[in-house]
């Protein structure tokens, strides 16, 4: 989907693990980045089932599996992504798409979340639709 984009970013892996960076120095020069957060899921649990008309949302799945599914709210397209969780995956959701994420796993995992806010709006962009029961 052209609105959903993986950022390729910058890691580094060696026998201890891996070290992510998912957030562009010019994003933090700029001051647009926003409501950083970090879900949990439980076994089974979805999160997200909403999107934003002013923002642009950033997502990286930190561990796995987790099935990501976005819809384009103009088309109705739909794409679903399953992150197997061996890396560190980061998405980029457009305005007007909406997003979800299921644990498709038999332990807690965990998301990074933040957004880049189109303009100066200081008001709340979440808008609920259920794509992923």
């Amino acid at each position: 989907m052209e609105k959903v984009k993986i950022i390729e970013m910058l890691l580094r892996k060696d026998e201890r693990g891996w070290v992510a960076w998912p957030i562009a120095e010019e994003d933090l020069a700029n001051h647009q980045l926003r409501h950083f957060h970090v879900p949990s899921l439980k076994p089974g649990v979805v999160r997200g089932n909403h999107y934003h008309l002013l923002t642009v949302e950033y997502t990286l799945i930190l561990s796995g599996p987790c099935r990501a599914v976005f819809e384009d709210n103009n088309t109705g397209d739909r794409e679903e992504v399953l992150v197997e969780g061996n890396r560190p995956v980061l998405f980029r959701t457009a305005a007007n798409v909406t997003h979800a994420f299921k644990n498709e796993s038999d332990r807690d995992i965990y998301l990074l979340c933040y957004e880049k806010v189109e303009g100066d709006s200081k008001e709340q962009d979440i808008y609920r639709k259920i794509i992923l029961p």
